[in-house]
């Protein structure tokens, strides 16, 4: 099973497999869900790779010249704020936030009332997944600006992340109101996956997907995300087509690499799903992809180098940890795997208490039953569950929970959904979910 630790304040999307990282977050103006590179602040900004050059590195060149002439010069100083967080994004590179924040908050002490400005901390705040105070800061925004949809997206990936669906559903509906775009529609597809509503979150995500939009990673980024829900709906061959198309846009384009490496996975193609998820990883150093390495390396027998990435994840869990970033629930899911699940039970809690989303309730869940404790473990998984999301990580959670507790009809089901949406969700996990499920027969 893969955690998922994020850059994105963004809630959990179908771009991950196990699902903490939601729309682009600077596809709406704030920014992403799971990252971590380098602790220096420079790394990302100079001499990058042929694969991850992009134009934010010139604007961000540009724009720091600007500043340094003049750093009253607000208008620049928020633009140089905006195009660090879409670095974050590019880079996986969680110091590149406090440099972003710096920026917007020179913006703000030129103007107090920039409403663009004070979206751009908020993009900050759910990067580092401190979202109650996201959603205070976007709500100041959308009070100075009404109609800045940038604001009101922050606002729905907040109330996510929260927990809060049907506040946020309401303010998606407001959001829509104002504007359809790749930013409001990505954020409408999210909130019906959630509910397990495939047909809607696929329409809207195809809308989203053929919307212009302000770089070429968000465009690739939004193909990465059509391509999760093509697997999920079983078109395997039109997922393909998405990754290689947002591949087409953004060569070495890591998500969609990673879509690929789960393709393989559940192709049997273990090999393969090594390599891809070992290049979305060195282009952008993200846990989620180093764990799926780690999964795919584990399950084609490759002990010696499964320990390795484990070690590596564990690495860049805690650069983010440095960072400011919050990374209980990610943090529980990866050590009730792969570590102590006495201390991801303690995790997952924290990250209930804070945020009581799906997600951590099935954190919460999974760390019980690495404990043995699987008759605690039921109530979280009927709260894990409660939208109705297909998400196979929470499917096969719930599955394998079931099956502890001798709910043979139920696991039964919820195992077999798991793989019949994503037979590529987790090398380790769709393995050990076919043993259950030849366990339960008869």
């Amino acid at each position: 099973m893969a955690a998922v630790v994020g850059v994105s304040g963004c809630g959990g999307s179908p771009s991950s497999p196990s699902a903490q990282s939601g729309p682009s977050p600077s596809v709406a103006g704030p920014a992403p869900s799971s990252a971590v590179a380098t602790s220096r602040p420079s790394a990302a900004l100079a001499a990058p790779s042929p694969a991850a050059v992009s134009p934010t590195v010139a604007a961000v060149a540009r724009l720091s010249a600007i500043v340094a002439a003049n750093p009253k010069d607000g208008d620049a100083q928020r633009q140089l704020g905006s195009a660090l967080a879409q670095r974050v994004r590019e880079t996986a590179d969680p110091s590149l936030y406090a440099l972003a924040l710096v920026a917007f908050q020179a913006a703000l002490a030129v103007e107090p009332a920039d409403a663009e400005a004070l979206t751009g901390v908020a993009g900050i705040q759910l990067g580092k997944h401190q979202f109650g105070d996201a959603l205070r800061t976007a709500r100041r925004a959308i009070d100075l600006s009404p109609s800045l949809v940038p604001a009101r997206a922050a606002e729905v990936d907040a109330l996510v992340e929260l927990g809060r669906y049907g506040a946020a559903d309401a303010a998606a509906a407001e959001m829509l109101g104002i504007r359809t775009d790749i930013s409001t529609l990505s954020r409408a597809s999210y909130l019906a996956e959630l509910r397990g509503h495939l047909p809607a979150a696929l329409g809207a995500m195809r809308q989203a997907a053929a919307d212009p939009a302000p770089a070429p990673e968000n465009s690739a980024y939004v193909r990465a995300l059509l391509g999760n829900l093509l697997v999920w709906s079983g078109d395997r061959a039109g997922a393909a087509k998405a990754y290689a198309d947002a591949l087409a846009l953004v060569p070495s384009h890591a998500p969609s690499l990673a879509g690929q490496g789960r393709l393989a996975v559940g192709e049997g193609r273990l090999d393969d799903a090594i390599e891809l998820f070992r290049h979305a990883s060195a282009v952008v150093p993200l846990p989620e992809y180093v764990i799926a390495q780690g999964d795919a390396e584990r399950a084609a027998g490759r002990l010696d180098d499964a320990r390795r990435s484990d070690d590596l994840a564990r690495a860049e869990i805690r650069l983010f940890r440095a960072a400011g970033v919050v990374v209980d629930v990610d943090l529980a899911l990866f050590e009730a795997d792969r570590g102590d699940a006495s201390d991801a039970l303690a995790h997952a809690r924290a990250g209930y208490a804070a945020t009581p989303t799906v997600r951590a309730a099935d954190a919460v869940a999974w760390a019980l039953h690495r404990l043995g404790r699987d008759t605690e473990a039921e109530p979280y998984v009927v709260k894990a569950l409660r939208l109705g999301s297909i998400d196979p990580i929470l499917r096969y959670h719930a599955g394998a929970i079931e099956a502890a507790n001798g709910d043979r009809t139920n696991a039964r089901h919820d195992l077999e959904l798991a793989l019949r949406i994503d037979p590529g969700f987790s090398a380790t996990g769709a393995a050990e979910a076919r043993r259950l499920l030849s366990t339960l027969e008869g």
